[in-house]
């Protein structure tokens, strides 16, 4: 039978263990973490954004154009499954204030994965200039989806948290587009 200091100590143990996991998430060299930092130091949310990169990066280097790819990749992804889940709160809603602010959202979100399918296209194309012009025109759009649930009548914002991960993974998808194009000036 085991002893109840081990039974105590066991979770503990466990505990410090994922802890460490936050505190040390770089499992990147030292150059593409420096990388990482930079730009994760210039969005809202440090935290979000190293998580991001480090959890979707291929190996353990990377340079500027493997992390563009991981944000582009990252806002698309987010982007359609946010827009995904609008509909389906908007199928869902009776209340004409909700399915109002839910109506923006949908558009807005619409747009945002249009633009980021425009990126990514531009992306593999090599086409970088055109990827930031693309990825550019997202901030606005997302913005609506967040300004609408400040407008009277105001609805409980269903989708508070995700247009946060949005609006930062936009803002990493700019920064790095940025880099990109002005190493290649």
């Amino acid at each position: 039978m085991a002893s109840p200091i081990y039974n105590f100590h066991f979770p503990l143990a466990l505990l410090a263990m994922a802890a460490t996991a936050f505190i040390h998430p770089a499992l990147s060299d030292g150059s593409t973490q420096q990388l990482i930092d930079k730009i994760c130091r210039s969005v809202e949310e440090y935290a979000f954004c190293s998580n991001t990169f480090n959890q979707n990066i291929k190996g353990s280097s990377a340079n500027i154009t493997a992390l563009t790819q991981i944000t582009v990749e990252q806002a698309l992804n987010n982007a359609t499954n946010t827009h995904s889940f609008i509909v389906g709160l908007l199928c869902n809603t009776t209340d004409p204030a909700e399915k109002n602010a839910l109506t923006t959202c949908e558009n807005a979100y619409r747009l945002v994965t249009s633009n980021f399918n425009e990126a990514t296209m531009h992306f593999f194309e090599g086409d970088y200039g055109s990827m930031l012009d693309s990825e550019r025109r997202s901030p606005r759009a997302q913005e609506s989806c967040i300004t609408i649930f400040s407008t009277p009548p105001t609805p409980p914002n269903p989708v508070a948290d995700r247009n946060r991960q949005m609006r930062i993974l936009i803002a990493m998808a700019v920064v790095t587009g940025m880099e990109l194009t002005s190493k290649l000036s």
